[in-house]
């Protein structure tokens, strides 16, 4: 028996690629991918987000990996020319040739969206008519039909794609068929995509043990796929931001960042007699100038005014960063209460991270959070000739929820 795996109803990555085809080019196996443009697309039969009403007749991904199965199936497994070794075939196949019984909604659907439904989400750079073409394989007289819908619905002019040349072989069709044409005429299946966007492509039976393999959407009816039709994404998406700070961050109710969230005396406050913070802006940090002696050795002070949606126990984690320079210390007080004392850790990194947690932790509504630093010096760089650096560097209190 043929190789199979089931895909029933299961979700799957969606693989669409846009595609140029210029008048009358043809593609012919592998051999060179033209430029792109917004007007045609390409999917992968396989790829497919979804699929539904297949307790009758199911599509199966046929590959190279897939494993046997024992379903009425009158041809041998095709993975070998298909795109990306995969495709898809409509089982079980009970009617293969006109000898054998036409059992109308179990092997055979004359009305489009009925049986044996996959969709495919497709994002659209431009609205208009597309033509569809379907790359298939047939090896008799009744696998040849298929059904294409757009959103739900099954516009006249996507129903009966009939693929009548090219028997024993992964050949395009466009054809649709009609009572004075069984066959159909070339380039007749299209659909009309109503704006720019996602919209949904479907496919359901017409006929058992169709294999389809891939399909072709265009706007130029002049096109003549043939082979396999290569395609590459449109636009190569620029690489997602990762994350840069707050690295061992996972699992939070809220992210106080000291720059932003706390109040502090500046520099610029001269009439505050506190030792003033810095806004550290390349490292989103709070410090102290540890080139002013008088900075040194003193504790600076921000604070934080808890609110009403922020009542509740947690646990608390100060985000510091460790210097080259010096160890500097931090302490944590609500309400003027220390609740937890922590020193930098030697380092040969500097601006590491550091992280030191306080368990248990109750915040009321109004509470005041103090986060104090001390720009402390470990003596490996000359305190003396203005060559101290910054310290006293801290980054964010955490709020998490305890852990039971």
């Amino acid at each position: 028996m043929t190789a199979a795996t089931y895909m029933h109803r299961g979700l799957l990555p969606l693989f669409v690629l846009a595609l140029s085809l210029g008048s009358n080019f043809t593609v012919q196996g592998d051999e060179g991918v033209p430029p792109n443009t917004e007007n045609s697309l390409v999917i992968e039969a396989e790829n497919f987000a979804s699929q539904h009403l297949d307790s009758k007749r199911r599509w199966i991904v046929f590959s190279k990996e897939s494993q046997p199965h024992h379903y009425p199936d009158a041809d041998q497994p095709h993975y070998h020319n298909a795109s990306a070794g995969k495709y898809i075939e409509l089982l079980p196949d009970t009617r293969t040739n006109h000898h054998e019984l036409l059992e109308q909604g179990e092997n055979f659907s004359q009305q489009p969206g009925k049986l044996a439904i996959l969709s495919y989400p497709t994002y659209f750079a431009s609205p208009g008519k597309y033509y569809v073409w379907a790359r298939a394989y047939s090896t008799g007289s009744e696998d040849n039909g298929v059904h294409i819908g757009l959103n739900g619905q099954w516009p006249a002019s996507g129903q009966r794609l009939q693929l009548c040349q090219g028997k024993h072989q992964w050949t395009w069709s466009s054809a649709q068929r009609s009572k004075e044409n069984h066959c159909g005429v070339a380039n007749t299946i299209s659909l009309d995509i109503p704006s720019a966007g996602v919209h949904t492509i479907q496919v359901s039976m017409r006929e058992d043990g169709f294999e389809l393999d891939q399909l072709l959407l265009t706007m130029n009816k002049d096109v003549q796929p043939q082979g396999i039709v290569p395609g590459k994404p449109k636009v190569s998406s620029a690489p997602l931001e990762k994350k840069v700070m707050l690295h061992q961050i996972d699992n939070y109710q809220r992210i106080l960042a000291a720059p932003t969230d706390f109040t502090y005396p500046t520099s610029n406050n001269h009439d505050v007699e506190q030792i003033p913070f810095y806004h550290h802006k390349k490292e989103h940090a709070l410090a102290i100038n540890a080139v002013q002696q008088t900075f040194r050795n003193q504790f600076a002070y921000a604070e934080y005014q808890v609110q009403a949606k922020e009542a509740g126990q947690y646990t608390l984690t100060l985000v510091t960063l460790s210097e080259i320079d010096g160890e500097s210390k931090y302490q944590v007080m609500i309400n003027d209460k220390i609740v937890g004392q922590f020193q930098n850790p030697e380092t040969a990194i500097d601006y590491q991270e550091a992280y030191f947690h306080i368990d248990k932790v109750t915040l009321l509504k109004d509470d005041i959070i103090k986060v104090a630093a001390m720009a402390v010096t470990n003596g490996k760089i000359p305190e003396n000739g203005g060559t101290a650096f910054a310290r006293g560097r801290w980054r964010a209190l955490v709020l998490s929820r305890p852990e039971s």
